[in-house]
Order: structure tokens, then C-alpha cells, then sequence
């Protein structure tokens, strides 16, 4: 025990304890004797000082940690844990008797003989602590339970004064408070038997730092659980109550101190025969090993997960389903015991990181570089995955970061990400939802356009100049090639015919919505094709499994349920499904997004294992964003590599990333540029995902008139590959307008490949791949090349 004066401490024990004397003098007054008076069964009777006894107390709900939890395989991984009392609450059948006979025998050996005020007890501890004897306290079990229900009621009030002056209350020395004390005491024991209070006192019990409860102590110190403590352990865990700051294992200098106070209490059970005299000789002679484990809290204890951890942790802090207020939602998750269960696959995530760390690094010395990875699940909105390349810490930085690349700013503090061209998939959707077809040629031509409508009213920005990524993208071409090779002019000149408000509301609608920046419509024209504003990579990773949903668009959520420490559970926010598109228009959607798997700019992305990909690229001015965003029927996934907010160094475009290894699935080969790190992060991650999840082969191929145009027929049926085969027609010479007519009534899809020298007039078809009399299946595609008129 700590080092005082016994002189001091005896005279301050005698006037402590004196206020619990008069009580017991009160009853010996009326000629009752105190240890029958004071009976839970009889403390009913005409006492006059007792008659009006508190009835307020109640063995109630105690503080206890939240946990998250994600599941890998069948198992459910502890992620972390959020409290302000690190505590689990457990029953009376998971805490043995031996470490019930060790509170008796440390606190209270006559718990089971008085009524919640052992008047025999506070004679023969002022006896002893007057004599200069080893000092003893007088307080009961029960008496200590109501001090620590007040404790911790004060330290939930709402600010700092209220738990200050609260708490004063609770530990005022006065005689009025141990007066209260004592009869909230056998009012307690009025309503409750000896193993409720006993085992509410060892669910509420400190035992040093933030940890609460028996069964915390338990498991922080050594490892193990209430159930299975053994007589050294459990009297070594009682002897901490006596005075957690000086007796507490996590602090060696404490050891020789802990030891005396156990051994005490050992003596006290083997004299009340609570113990045998073998078990007293074996624990007597047990040294003091602590095996201290950590409880993992906060989210910095999530390792892979960490990012996600946190998503889920600001989810409970803004989502008023898990309380009215700021205030109240952060109490909760620190004091409510809720198990909250995610959506996190954890053998996924694992794999996730492992892909991102491999081909972008957490840092460069010429390049703030950022990398972000999100897979959601189709038809459900369950996130399954979310990774940057930095570690999670709320204070490193460097290689560590607490901003979540993959959310918005209320979930992750992150500011969003120009999302480049995987925004045009919304003009595509508008265009194919207004009527139009996928085989309409467009001009494409780079240039600055100002004819725009926007909310059924001429366009009021400033004309909008774009260029294309390459020359030869030019000229006009279907919407169908324009999609697969990513063409800027063919987008904007798709815009023109659409209402720009159209194609934001129809993005809004599938979630894609801004973070920040122009995204006023109106004004600005460049979202078209991914400038202007930003958004987050979860976002369009949703959006994506929206259209393989068939236009079915499922919010995306983190958490599967929570679970409350009666076993209900709360009512925790569910992800709202909506048709924002038909099927129909979804499915058209797909098959032009297949193609930009199929010789298009994610044409080495396909995974190994034959399943039906389809998505999109995207590629900001100078590289400065890169994205590739991909789905399966099961699981779309969006990988954003780029600048991670200040703009240092190069484009993405010239910096080298030496780190790619010569033996990668990926189609980069070893000192590949960041600007194509995406593709490799994605195929990776898919891979993994399409081996858990699988996904189809096939896909419902589209209607005719989201091909060739006309109305549908009542009973219009999905168009499906033909087996006929055909002869390419000879359009040399023709307008292109005429050769698209003359192809498409063969049964041909289009698209334009630049301009050549020839003797054919200027503007009219110089040649076509195939050629001319080839034999091709319907619905295949012909390449014309047009006459510069030079030959």
C-alpha cells in the first residue's frame, strides 16, 4: 500500500467513518439491533430515519464499448473499439466464483450478512485505524456501487463544469453525502438480491485508467476473461480496486504493492474459507506476470481497415439514426456497448491494399501522389472494400494521413477529385434515356462550342473550347466508337442535342454528386466531360454498380446492423434503391461500356477469368486525375490515382514508377508511369473480388432501337449477336452520310478512323476495314477512313 501518514490517515478515517456510526447509534436507540435492522427483509420496518428511503436507484445500464466489427471468411473480425470506459458488462455465469469470493474477501467480508450498512464493520475498522493498525475502510460492496453509479453519472453531463461539480458531489467527504450514500445503499438492497448488487458492483468497478468492469480487467491485464481467472489473478484484480493509481499492473513500480494487497486478501478468503489452504499456497507463491493486451481503440488500430474503420466511425457521427445530436452521437459510440457489424470484406481489403501499395507509392519526392480504391457491391450498396495509398493516423503524416481519398469531406475530409471522362457515362445514359442511338455519327472534331441548352434555356456560360487526347480522334464518329475510345469532341457535340441540367440531375441521381468547385450547369459546361467540379471515387464506384443494376441505383452503406448489449438492435440507416434509368437504357449503356474493354482504353484491363467487365477510363487535363472505374453484375470497382491537393511536380504522364515488378499480371511492364498505375490497381483488386463474388458471362444485349433508332414494337425483344454472315457493301466514294445509310441497311455498326490520302473527293469514303465484298456477321462494325482529295 502507498506510503502515509498513519497518524494522519487514522484521525481523517475516524471522522470519515464517524457520520456511518451515527446511523447504527440511531438504531441501537430505538433498540434495534443493527445487523437485523439493517436486513434487506426488515429495513421495511417503522425506522423513522429509514422510512423515506430513496427509490431513484436503479442497477441500470452501464457505460460500455463500442466495437466494429468486418467479416473475413465466416469469422467477424474485431476492427476497434470506442469508449470512454473501456468496459464490457457481463452476466453472473461468466464471471467465476473465485473472482467473486476475491471482491468479498477485498471489499466486504460480510457482504452476505448486513443490509448495505455494516455497523459491525465501521466499529472494528475505527477500532483498528485508531489503534494504528493497518488501515481499513468501512464502506460496503453495496455502498461502493452507489458512490460509483454516482461517479458515473456525473462523468456523462454535457460539458466539462457540469461532470466537475457533478463528481464533487459524488466524493464530497461530508457527513450528508455518506448519510445519502448509505441510505441509497439499503434502498438498493429493498430491490435487489446480494448477487445483483455484487455483480453490478463488478461490472461498474475501476480498475486504473480507462478500464471498467471485471471482465475488462480481465482481458487488459491478463489476457484472459472473468470466467477463467485464477485465485492469484483475481485477488491480484481486487487488490487494483483498493487503489487503482498506485496498485494497477501496467506500471511495474507497482508490482511489490499489488502483491501485498493480494496476499492480504488471500489471507482474508483462506480464513473464511474461501479458498482452500492448497489453492492459498499455490497463489501466495505465484509471481506477479501480467500479460497486458491492449484493447484495440480507435481506428488507428484497424490496420488495413483503418480508412474504412473511420468511414463507419463519422457515418455514427453524422447520421442522426444514431442520436438527436453531435453530442449525443458521440456519447453514444464511446458509452452505448453497440456492436456495430460492417460491410467490409476483410480478405478483400487486405488483397485491395496490397495492390495499392504495390504500384502506387505512399510518397514521391517529385509528386504529391495520391491513390484511392473503393468496390461496392451491385444490388446492395455494401462497400467492400476501401483503401488509399497512405497509412491511417490521425497524427503522422508523410506516409500516414487521416483525409479519406475515397469519400467527401463530411466522411472522410477529403475534398473530392476531378472525375475526368468516368463522367461521361451520364451524357451516354441521357442521350440513349432522350431516344437516340448508339450508331449515330457525331462530329467530334475538337473545338469551343456555346450552343448548349441548359434547364430549357439557351446556355449562359462562356463558350466552352475542349480538345481532343489524340489527332486522329477527330472527324465524326458513332457514339458507340466516341465511348470506346474516350472522344471528347464526340461528348460535348452529344451535349449539344441534351439539356445540360438533364445530365447533372441524372448524375445527382445515381449519387455522382459535387464536392466542390462550378456545378452550376448553367455556367459551366466543362462536368460534360469531367472538369469543372469533383466528387469522390465511392461515389462513382455506386453509380457504376447502379447501371450494372440495371439502372437500379443502391446508396452506398457501410454498415450491415448494430447490435445493443440487451441483443436488439437499432435501427441503423439502410441504402435507398431507385430506378433512376430503365433497364432498358442501362442495358444499351453497358454494351457501348463493354467496348471500352474490347479495344478501347481499358482494352488490357480484362481479368483472366472470363467474366463479362464493362467501364470506363478517365483522364484529366495533364493527368493531374486518372481513374479507372469498372463493374462486373456483382461488384464495380473505381481506382483514382492523381495529385493528392497541392499541385507539385509533373504531370502523372512523365513520373516514373520504379516499384512495378517485372513479373506483374498487370499488361504495364516494370517502370511504368503513375499515369497508368490505375489499371494495374484495378485489374488487381477484380481479380480478387471476381473470385469471391463471380459475376456473369453474358449480357442482355440491347434493343434495336438503342442501335439503329425507330420506335420499339409492342412486343420488342432484346436484339441478340447473329450467327448470318454478309457482304461488306462498297460505300468508296460516297458521303459519309450516305455510307452510314448504306452500312446500317446491311446490318453494320460504323465508325470513322481518321482522314487519308486519295483520289476520291474530298470529304466522301476513300476506304473501309474491311473491305468492300469482305464476308462479316451482322452487327459487326465497319472502319471508314475519309478522302483528303490530294490523290
Amino acid at each position: 500500500m502507498p506510503s502515509r501518514s498513519r497518524t494522519g490517515s487514522a484521525v481523517s478515517a475516524f471522522f470519515g467513518m464517524l457520520a456511518i456510526a451515527v446511523i447504527a447509534g440511531v438504531m441501537v436507540a430505538v433498540a434495534v439491533t443493527p445487523a437485523i435492522a439493517l436486513t434487506g427483509t426488515t429495513a421495511k420496518n417503522g425506522i423513522s430515519l429509514f422510512e423515506d428511503l430513496p427509490s431513484d436507484l436503479k442497477i441500470a445500464a452501464l457505460d460500455q464499448k463500442t466495437e466494429i466489427y468486418a467479416k473475413d471468411g465466416d469469422k467477424e473480425v474485431l476492427l476497434a473499439s470506442f469508449y470512454a470506459q473501456n468496459r464490457q458488462v457481463v452476466t453472473w455465469k461468466q464471471i467465476n466464483q473465485i473472482a467473486k469470493n476475491a471482491a468479498i474477501a477485498g471489499e466486504d467480508v460480510r457482504y452476505y450478512d448486513h443490509g448495505g450498512v455494516d455497523p459491525v464493520g465501521i466499529v472494528r475498522a475505527t477500532v483498528a485505524n485508531l489503534a494504528g493498525k493497518d488501515l481499513q475502510g468501512a464502506s460496503t460492496i453495496t455502498q461502493q456501487y452507489v458512490k460509483n453509479v454516482c461517479v458515473q453519472e456525473a462523468e456523462n453531463k454535457a460539458t466539462q463544469k457540469e461532470v466537475t461539480a457533478a463528481y464533487d458531489v459524488c466524493t464530497d467527504p461530508s457527513v450528508g453525502r455518506k448519510l445519502r450514500e448509505a441510505r441509497y445503499a439499503i434502498a438498493l438492497e429493498k430491490t435487489y438480491s446480494k448477487d445483483q448488487i455484487l455483480l453490478g458492483y463488478l461490472n461498474i468497478a475501476g480498475f486504473g485508467g480507462r478500464v471498467y468492469g471485471i471482465e475488462s480487467a480481465a482481458e487488459y491485464y491478463f489476457d484472459t476473461t472473468a470466467e477463467k481467472l485464477t485465485v492469484a489473478q483475481a485477488a491480484s484484480l481486487m487488490a487494483t480496486v483498493n487503489n487503482p493509481t498506485y496498485l494497477r499492473l501496467d506500471v511495474k513500480d507497482n508490482y511489490a504493492r499489488n502483491k501485498e494487497r493480494r496476499d492480504y486478501i488471500l489471507g482474508v478468503e483462506l480464513k473464511n474459507r474461501l479458498i482452500t489452504k492448497a489453492q492459498y499456497d499455490e497463489a501466495v507463491a505465484t509471481p506477479i506476470e501480467p500479460k497486458i493486451t491492449p484493447t484495440k481503440t480507435g481506428c488507428e488500430a484497424a490496420g488495413v481497415a483503418g480508412f474504412f474503420c473511420d468511414y463507419v466511425y463519422r457515418t455514427v457521427l453524422e447520421d442522426k439514426a444514431f442520436g438527436a445530436t453531435p453530442q449525443a452521437r458521440q456519447a453514444n459510440i464511446e458509452r452505448s456497448g453497440w456492436k456495430i457489424y460492417t460491410t467490409l470484406d476483410l480478405a478483400a481489403e487486405k488483397k485491395a491494399k496490397q495492390a495499392m501499395s504495390t504500384y502506387v507509392p505512399k510518397s514521391v519526392a517529385t509528386y504529391n501522389i495520391g491513390g484511392a480504391a473503393v468496390s461496392v457491391e451491385v444490388g446492395t450498396g455494401r462497400i467492400l472494400t476501401m483503401v488509399t495509398n497512405k497509412d491511417f493516423s490521425y497524427t503522422k503524416g508523410g506516409t500516414s494521413s487521416s483525409i479519406n481519398y475515397t469519400a467527401d469531406y463530411d466522411l472522410g475530409r477529403s475534398g473530392g477529385w476531378q472525375p475526368g471522362s468516368t463522367f461521361k457515362v451520364f451524357t451516354l445514359l441521357q442521350w440513349l434515356k432522350s431516344g437516340r442511338t448508339l450508331n449515330t455519327t457525331v462530329d467530334s472534331n475538337p473545338g469551343t462550342v456555346g450552343d448548349f441548352t441548359a434547364c430549357g434555356a439557351p446556355y449562359k456560360g462562356p463558350p466552352y473550347p475542349f480538345s481532343n487526347d489524340t489527332e486522329n480522334e477527330g472527324g465524326y464518329q458513332t457514339v458507340l466508337e466516341g465511348t470506346k475510345q474516350s472522344i471528347n469532341g464526340t461528348f460535348v457535340r452529344m451535349a449539344q442535342q441534351l439539356d445540360l441540367c438533364d445530365i447533372k440531375k441524372l448524375a445527382d441521381d445515381f449519387g455522382v454528386v459535387p464536392i466542390r468547385g462550378n456545378s452550376d450547369p448553367t455556367g459551366y459546361a466543362s462536368f460534360i466531360i469531367g472538369g469543372s467540379y469533383t466528387v469522390s471515387p465511392v461515389s462513382i464506384a455506386a453509380a457504376y454498380a447502379g447501371i450494372a443494376n440495371h439502372g437500379d441505383y443502391c446508396s452506398p452503406i457501410a454498415i450491415d446492423k448494430v447490435v445493443k448489449p440487451d441483443g436488439s438492435e437499432l435501427a441503423a440507416p439502410k441504402t435507398e434503391c431507385k430506378q433512376v434509368v430503365t433497364p432498358e437504357v442501362a442495358d444499351a449503356a453497358v454494351y457501348a461500356l463493354r467496348g471500352v474493354f474490347q479495344g478501347g482504353t481499358a482494352s488490357g484491363d480484362n481479368t483472366a477469368d472470363g467474366l463479362y467487365e464493362f467501364g470506363k477510363t478517365g483522364t484529366t487535363d495533364n493527368a493531374y486525375d486518372t481513374w479507372m472505374t469498372g463493374t462486373t453484375s456483382k461488384v464495380a470497382t473505381s481506382v483514382w490515382v492523381g495529385n493528392n491537393g497541392t499541385k507539385k511536380g509533373s504531370s502523372l504522364q512523365s513520373l516514373r514508377l520504379t516499384q512495378f515488378p517485372d513479373t506483374t499480371p498487370c499488361y504495364v511492364s516494370g517502370n511504368g508511369t503513375a499515369a497508368v498505375a490505375r489499371h494495374c490497381v484495378w485489374k488487381d483488386i477484380q481479380t480478387a473480388v471476381n473470385k469471391d463474388y463471380g459475376g456473369a458471362t453474358s449480357w442482355t444485349a440491347p434493343l434495336p432501337q438503342y442501335l439503329y433508332g425507330g420506335a420499339p414494337a409492342a412486343d420488342a425483344t432484346p436484339a441478340t449477336p447473329s450467327t448470318q454472315t454478309g457482304s461488306v457493301p462498297d460505300v468508296t466514294g460516297q458521303p459519309l452520310e450516305a455510307a452510314e445509310q448504306a452500312l446500317v441497311a446491311a446490318g453494320y455498326t460504323w465508325a470513322l478512323n481518321g482522314t487519308v490520302g486519295s483520289s476520291q473527293p474530298a470529304g466522301t469514303v476513300a476506304q473501309t476495314s474491311p473491305a468492300a465484298g469482305s464476308q462479316l456477321p451482322a452487327g459487326s462494325q465497319v472502319t471508314i477512313q475519309s478522302s483528303d482529295g490530294s490523290g
